[in-house]
């Protein structure tokens, strides 16, 4: 049985980070990104229509028992938003991607706050990650400690939420999990992506988490924690004293 979901918790901010224009460095890096309703497995994902392919759509869904025979990727949740993940981009054991919301359905759709996460291995089973509200401490990065706000998304249009980790190792047995675990808000239901290469806490066992936030346009990139530069480097957490 599938433990319940981790809160998001407050954490203390390190070093700061600077960060420039982010570019569509690792567009083609969505080839193989998905997205799951919770509770199906990989492996029951369905073959793609004639023509089609699930490593060629970010927003890939895989339809409920009910949806029959529908094409992949055109489903809409009864929620009215799809999610999918934005590639994952790395500088020195940096990671840093989005969570993107898609507004699938025919209403304005209101989001505030922070998604709630887990991680997941392959078959489903949940990592014992934390998922902290903001940078916590792991780098602090312009913008991703900003407070909530509400957005208001028109049918087809996206907000993001950035997630930022490290693959730090040191003691103990390093974490690589394949799935992530989103549920938009309370009360909604959750869906599962699969950011493209996981998502490699090392020994770290934490998670930064921004809140929902609007999306740039289609010129600023793939939405990967928007204006995240990997020739910058970046800043390690501060040690003790």
């Amino acid at each position: 049985m599938d433990r319940p979901l981790t809160p998001i918790t407050d954490r203390v901010t390190g070093p700061r980070l600077r960060w420039a224009a982010f570019g569509c460095l690792l567009a083609g890096l969505l080839a193989g990104c998905g997205t799951e309703r919770a509770g199906q497995q990989a492996a029951a994902v369905p073959p793609a229509p004639s023509g089609s392919s699930p490593a060629s759509d970010p927003a890939y869904v895989v339809p409920s028992p009910s949806a029959g025979e529908e094409a992949v990727g055109t489903e809409c949740p009864d929620d009215g938003v799809r999610l999918s993940p934005a590639p994952v981009d790395a500088a020195l054991g940096l990671r840093a991607t989005s969570i993107l919301l898609t507004n699938c359905g025919e209403e304005p759709y209101p989001v505030e706050g922070y998604p709630l996460l887990r991680l997941l291995d392959e078959q489903g089973q949940p990592l014992d990650v934390e998922f902290a509200r903001g940078s916590a401490g792991i780098a602090v990065v312009e913008g991703f400690d900003d407070p909530p706000q509400q957005v208001t998304l028109a049918p087809g249009e996206t907000a993001e939420a950035p997630l930022l980790w490290r693959n730090t190792v040191t003691a103990g047995t390093p974490v690589n999990g394949a799935f992530l675990e989103v549920t938009p808000a309370e009360g909604l239901a959750p869906q599962r992506v699969r950011p493209d290469g996981g998502v490699d806490v090392g020994t770290t066992g934490l998670v930064g988490v921004g809140p929902w936030r609007e999306r740039g346009g289609e010129d600023q990139g793939t939405g990967a924690a928007e204006g995240f530069d990997p020739e910058a480097g970046a800043t390690e957490r501060p040690g003790p004293d």
